[in-house]
């Protein structure tokens, strides 16, 4: 029998949170002693807490049980909050995957809109779906709002009226006006917004975002707190010397290389990061080569001597 799961209700969204990314063997099964070995290293990095199995996890590619296995496999490794994605496209079976993540250890959900039948995912279909998956769970639920994938961009009106449920805590999104303009509207709630990019952190704090929810923190994770905590003990200066080193690592690693870019800047600081799930392919030698040189232009030193995580 099942253990019976505590109702966290509380969760604060204040910081920088780290997306980990899922590594893989050369079969392409789950690498757990590589998931292990990068999170040791993240322990002694002030994250917020962990986002498992989001975008960078390479969530389409994982089975739903994938995904609450790496929930238990965090959750034995840290005690800080751990926010679980659950995006599926039916409401029963994004509600069945969140109980299992609930179950294995989650303090929050992370959930896209399902977006297979778009033009059927109206204001109040989106508005049924989120509330349901938070009220099955009872676990704060931030959405994840990313029209690049899902070709739906939720408005701040429906976001606004959202986040007047208990349980819907925040979202997270990449659109730093949209982002200023939710937090206007949201000011009196207990809602708040993440930015999804290490690019423009410090002009999303300025704008009032809780904090952000972004990638490259698998590369360069101490110099994003950073940034955090210039900007929460008032050195704008300062914040913003490291945001302007921040930018070409974001475009390099996030907008033009994605997972397969990041994962490769991983294996070049100490990490394990390795290749993607099939069909994504191998980074091409060239662009690994590229940075490599980035990283070494840069000054980033490995965090410690990488060694080959094999299964």
């Amino acid at each position: 029998m099942a253990a019976a799961r505590v109702v966290k209700r509380a969760l604060s969204l204040d910081g920088v949170w780290i997306p980990l990314t899922t590594p893989f063997g050369k079969d392409g099964s789950i690498n757990w002693k590589g998931l292990e070995h990068n999170l040791r290293i993240y322990e002694r990095v002030p994250f917020a807490g962990y986002v498992v199995a989001g975008s960078n996890g390479e969530a389409p590619y994982i089975s739903p049980e994938e995904r609450i296995q790496l929930v238990k496999a965090v959750r034995k490794t840290t005690e800080k909050p751990i926010i679980g994605g659950a995006t599926a496209e039916s409401t029963t079976a994004t509600c069945q995957l969140a109980k299992g993540i609930a179950d294995a250890g989650a303090d929050g959900l992370l959930v896209m809109a399902p977006f297979y039948f778009r033009k059927r995912m109206t204001d109040e279909a989106l508005s049924y779906h989120f509330k349901k998956v938070a009220e099955e769970t009872e676990l704060p639920l931030v959405i994840y709002n990313m029209p690049f994938v899902t070709g739906i961009d939720i408005s701040t009106p429906t976001l606004a009226k959202l986040a007047e449920h208990e349980l819907i805590r925040g979202v997270k999104d990449s659109d730093i006006r949209k982002c200023a303009a939710t937090v206007q509207e949201t000011r009196s709630l207990n809602f708040d917004v993440l930015i999804g990019s290490a690019g423009y952190l410090l002009g999303a704090l300025l704008a009032g975002c809780a904090g952000g929810i972004n990638g490259l923190a698998g590369v360069m994770g101490a110099d994003i707190c950073k940034i955090y905590s210039c900007f929460k003990s008032n050195d704008i200066q300062k914040a913003n010397e490291i945001q302007n080193k921040i930018v070409k690592a974001d475009i390099l690693f996030m907008v033009e290389q994605g997972v397969p870019g990041l994962k490769a800047g991983m294996d070049n600081v100490g990490l394990v990061g390795g290749d993607c799930r099939v069909p994504i392919q191998p980074l091409p030698e060239k662009e690994k080569e590229k940075i490599r040189q980035f990283i070494h232009d840069s000054g980033l030193l490995p965090v410690q001597k990488s060694q080959q995580m094999q299964n």
